[in-house]
């Protein structure tokens, strides 16, 4: 028996422990977010501080500044809490009233109203488009020392560009209503960039006062509107973009203490920002 259990071979069992494969949990998936959050803050205050429109600002800094205690509209802002504190939160209390109150919020949203902003957001597809164009038109600018001939007006709504004449150069043969190659270029320019865009177009044809309110002054600013349109539909603009062809006669200038430089004969093209996906009626009555 001593003899057996001496042959008896030995065994060692080693166990191999791994450390470090279990779960790591999601602290990383909240530390990300954190991040991609504070990245695009960080690009829309680059954006706020780089946009150029004042009242858009104004209505930003009106939101985000907080309200002078002794200012009017926080008394009364004191007195509506303490209303609403007497009255109480309950259901029943806040049913009672029937008439509506604040601003509804697909209003706030064409207007640009809420928490007291007073400023309409601009349409960000027209100013894209109208950076492009200012820097196209620059070009022709630039290469015929035509800088006072184009004047871009920017609105929140609307871009206008005004062909203008001067002293040195006129955008039509004198009293006609035939472009000359110059005016064509700019047309044909304006077309090929504004053909890509949903953007809707008015044509105003204004003369100086030479001529008052004749008749023929305001054939002249008509036929001259119609011309440029039929340029800018020759350039490969479709015919269905143009809302209006006007004619204005004397009627804008340009600088009216001297209605009869030449600055005041002009076409002006009115681009129209594209229709909001919000019906013009927001209040649903029918």
């Amino acid at each position: 028996m001593p003899l057996e259990n001496a042959e008896r071979p030995i065994v060692i069992r080693r166990v191999k422990k791994v450390v470090g494969g279990g779960h790591h949990g999601g602290a990383w998936k909240v530390a990300y977010a954190d991040f991609v959050t504070a990245m695009m803050a960080f690009f829309m205050l680059l954006w706020l501080i780089s946009n150029p429109d004042k009242q858009m600002l104004k209505g930003l800094a009106e939101y985000f500044s907080p309200a002078d205690p002794s200012s009017s509209s926080a008394i009364g802002a004191a007195q509506t809490m303490a209303g609403a504190a007497s009255a109480g939160n309950s259901r029943n209390a806040q049913s009672n009233s029937r008439s509506a109150t604040g601003t509804p919020a697909m209003e706030a949203a064409t207007a640009g109203a809420a928490r007291g902003g007073t400023a309409t957001v601009p349409d960000a597809a027209l100013r894209v488009l109208a950076q492009e164009l200012r820097i196209d038109l620059d070009t022709v600018r630039a290469k015929d020392d035509a800088s006072n001939n184009v004047d871009v007006q920017e609105k929140d709504d609307t871009l206008s560009i005004s062909l203008m004449d001067t002293a040195k150069r006129a955008m039509f043969h004198s009293g006609t209503a035939k472009l000359n190659p110059f005016a064509i270029t700019l047309l044909s320019r304006i077309a090929r960039k504004v053909s890509d865009s949903g953007v809707q177009i008015a044509i105003e044809g204004h003369t100086d006062a030479r001529g008052g309110l004749s008749d023929a002054n305001w054939k002249l600013s008509g036929d001259r509107a119609q011309a440029a349109r039929n340029a800018m539909i020759a350039a490969g603009l479709s015919p269905d973009r143009f809302t209006q062809v006007i004619a204005m006669a004397g009627t804008q200038p340009v600088y009216p203490d001297q209605p009869n430089r030449p600055e005041n004969r002009r076409i002006t093209i009115v681009l129209q920002a594209a229709g909001s996906a919000l019906p013009p009626d927001t209040s649903f009555r029918f």
